[in-house]
């Protein structure tokens, strides 16, 4: 099979995997997502692998279903870390310009940054990513882009994130098991800000929460840069399980009836119908109240967000938060947005969806459920593949100008 410029983003989940594949359409001049799959793995506990057997047999059908679909196999695939073990914090980094032409160039940055990421980690972690918050030029700070400006001493704070390195390296034996190489891994919630967050949204200050299954995402944003973030070690998993042992049904019928009936503020209750609710041995069906499940739900919501609230309140930036976005597939649950603006005391609360200018896909790839592994397609896209392509003249064409020779003899698309 001829070369191909397919793509694949895997967000490793809560219990599951949820992947896209991505190429590049010479018709709409942008990716466009051709396929797409989720599907539960049992060898995934929040975010890490528990069996490397049962992650690798997933991880092979999830890419043999991308591959189907698009009728192409893999040129590069991505991954999207989250978990308890991941760590962040920020740190200064410094760099000396001492040529004659004092003109900062892009190796002068590179050389900043590499000396703030330059720190004493603890020995079973390694760093993930390293994400540049602001810059400074013989201490004039402020500056979000020093490259073409002049100076003698560059400053950098970047915001690092580290995890440990059994978990990462036991995720990547479970891609590579069956054959696969990974050729980049990000920490899914950076990639979710980049595309999710209005650079407003940013500046203004904003709290950004991935609600996943197992583990909930937490990020910061102050003055446009990622100052904080966190992942809890438990999730909206926890609401399923207390609706399957107040209403004696089995966690599947839990689910169901969460995602199917499920709110969490008293306003979204339109009336006083029943829910029919499967016995544990699926024999009979009983039926309850519909606000009978929302006091259920509603304190366990309420819950997990007094400890988001905890987590931002320790960050030291809770005061500089204005507003509020959720995402991930918790988020789609009526009500939560108010619930959370309640609780975490915010002056708005919104549900953030992947901003549809950066990829073209179809409507289904656009849930809340896909949102990770959306922005993991764009966000690898705008820093590997692209970041491969030869500079582009300043002709006011599209960064994909370049991509289409590098991919001409792709299968995808008929290039």
């Amino acid at each position: 099979m001829a070369k191909t410029n397919l793509m694949a983003a895997l967000d490793i989940g809560s219990g599951k995997i949820t992947a896209l594949a991505a190429a590049y359409d010479a018709q709409s001049n942008s990716l466009r997502v051709v396929a797409g799959k989720s599907m539960p793995c049992k060898g995934l506990k929040g975010g890490t692998v528990s069996d490397i057997r049962e992650t690798s047999n997933t991880v092979a059908d999830v890419i043999a279903c991308l591959e189907d679909s698009a009728s192409a196999n893999l040129n590069s695939l991505y991954v999207a870390v989250r978990g308890e073990h991941l760590e962040s914090f920020s740190n200064h980094g410094t760099y000396n310009i001492s040529r004659p032409d004092k003109e900062i160039t892009p190796a002068d940055i590179e050389q900043a940054i590499l000396n703030a990421r330059s720190i004493p980690i603890k020995n079973d972690n390694e760093i993930i990513s390293v994400v540049p918050q602001s810059f400074a030029i013989d201490r004039q700070r402020g500056i979000t882009n020093p490259e073409g400006m002049e100076g003698s001493l560059l400053e950098v704070d970047v915001h690092i994130t580290t995890g440990l390195s059994s978990a990462l390296n036991n995720l990547t034996k479970a891609i590579t098991r069956p054959g696969f190489r990974v050729n980049g891994s990000f920490y899914g919630l950076m990639c979710l800000a980049d595309c999710v967050l209005s650079q407003e949204e940013k500046d203004i200050g904003a709290v950004l929460l991935d609600l996943g299954g197992e583990t909930m995402s937490v990020g910061i944003y102050v003055e446009g840069a990622l100052r904080y973030s966190k992942d809890l070690p438990f999730g909206c998993d926890l609401i399923t399980r207390d609706i399957a042992y107040a209403l004696h049904t089995p966690k599947a019928s839990a689910k169901e009836i969460k995602e199917k009936y499920g709110i969490t503020f008293p306003s979204f209750l339109d009336d006083e119908g029943e829910i029919p609710v499967p016995s544990l041995d699926g024999k009979s069906v009983h039926n309850v109240k519909k606000s009978f499940l929302l006091d259920i739900i509603q304190p366990r919501v309420q819950d997990l967000f007094e400890q988001v609230k905890l987590c931002v309140d320790k960050s030291g930036f809770a005061d500089l938060a204005a507003v509020g976005v959720l995402a991930g597939g918790g988020s789609a649950m009526p009500g939560i947005t108010e619930q959370c603006c309640q609780t975490l005391g915010l002056k708005e609360v919104r549900r953030g969806s992947v901003q549809r200018d950066l990829i073209n896909a179809d409507e289904e790839f656009y849930d809340p459920s896909y949102a990770t592994a959306l922005s993991l397609i764009i966000y690898a896209s705008k820093r590997d593949v692209l970041s491969t392509v030869e500079p582009i003249e300043k002709t006011g064409h599209s960064p994909f100008a370049k991509l289409i020779e590098k991919i001409k003899n792709s299968e995808i698309f008929g290039g």
